[in-house]
């Protein structure tokens, strides 16, 4: 009875180990942690402290990184991912660490994750301070949470050192002020390094979400050094010699009947569909062009009347001589 009360006691503390090892993985150096069970049970938000990662990043370090997903296990899916960065110039001693949300998918989003303030441990590298950097998961509205965590640091229970990470698998709720998660991706947009970058497929907007038949559409102003447009035509048309150059009776008349110039459009049709910045510069250079004839035919008439008066005067001084 006694061995089979042992044999009961050594398989239970198996399985217990068993359980317990199947939250931390180690695949040569690439280490995941399981933390479960996060969650609130009401509409009272709630912060967890899951994880403090020690560094310095002054100095060069390994480690730097660590990958946060969140899986939503309660009446719905929800799914993060959150990326880290806390290596060298990174992070309290210098630059800052980097959150980033790198995914996101589900219909319920109700947890995020959030860096605290960085605290300074007793060692140092060099000549600056090593300090810890503490991580929050927050939850809200009734979910329930599983988080997994892959890093590359030594897992301690106390950090104390670089490159040691901490993780809190039993931690304890705090009340916290609800707050909202975006059901897309809320982190900074930013493209580096040398070559061209590109969207591959699909329309951007930016401040909207009315793209039309637009690949670019921005709600508000764009700033640009320089703006190239590519042209399918110019308006050079005017100079050639089979130009139908309207009269300025024509354009007079035109005018009174339209309320605009010919081949411009109205206020109505710019208010309603806007303009096309390449065609609007090519009929605005039709117009000058056309303008530009209109005065060099001035010109000529102009001087042919010049002409004409300079002989009336000849003629009329030449009478005055005479008589």
């Amino acid at each position: 009875m006694k061995f089979k009360n042992l044999a009961f006691s050594v398989l239970f503390l198996f399985i217990n180990l068993l359980v317990y090892s199947q939250n931390d993985i180690n695949q040569n150096g690439l280490k995941t942690t399981v933390i479960t069970n996060l969650y609130t049970t009401d509409t009272q938000a709630k912060r967890y402290q899951i994880a403090s990662i020690g560094y310095n990043s002054f100095h060069w370090q390994s480690g730097g990184l660590v990958i946060i997903e969140l899986f939503q296990t309660s009446y719905g899916t929800g799914y993060e991912k959150y990326i880290i960065e806390n290596g060298y110039s990174q992070g309290a001693n210098s630059g800052s660490p980097a959150l980033k949300l790198v995914e996101s998918q589900g219909v319920y989003h109700s947890g995020k994750i959030a860096v605290g303030v960085p605290t300074d441990l007793t060692t140092s590298m060099g000549d600056k301070i090593n300090r810890a950097l503490p991580i929050y998961f927050d939850v809200r509205y009734y979910a329930t949470y599983r988080i997994r965590l892959t890093y590359l640091q030594e897992k301690v229970d106390v950090v104390t050192n670089i490159n040691q990470i901490s993780i809190n698998q039993n931690p304890v709720a705090v009340n916290i002020q609800d707050f909202s998660v975006s059901d897309g991706l809320t982190a900074n947009l930013r493209l580096t390094g040398a070559g061209n970058h590109y969207i591959q497929n699909g329309s951007l907007g930016i401040g909207t979400t009315t793209m039309g038949s637009h690949k670019l559409a921005v709600e508000g102003s764009i700033g640009a050094r320089e703006v190239k447009v590519t042209a399918t035509g110019w308006s050079d048309f005017v100079f050639k010699k089979e130009y139908d150059l309207p009269t300025l009776e024509e354009v007079e008349k035109h005018i009174a009947e339209k309320g605009h110039l010919k081949d411009i459009p109205s206020e109505e049709e710019v208010l309603k569909n806007g303009i096309n910045l390449g065609e609007m510069n090519s009929k605005l250079l039709q117009k000058i062009e056309e303008l530009t004839l209109y005065m060099i035919e001035m010109k000529k008439e102009n001087e042919k009347q010049n002409e004409e008066i300079k002989d009336l005067k000849d003629q009329l001084s030449s009478k005055k001589q005479k008589l």
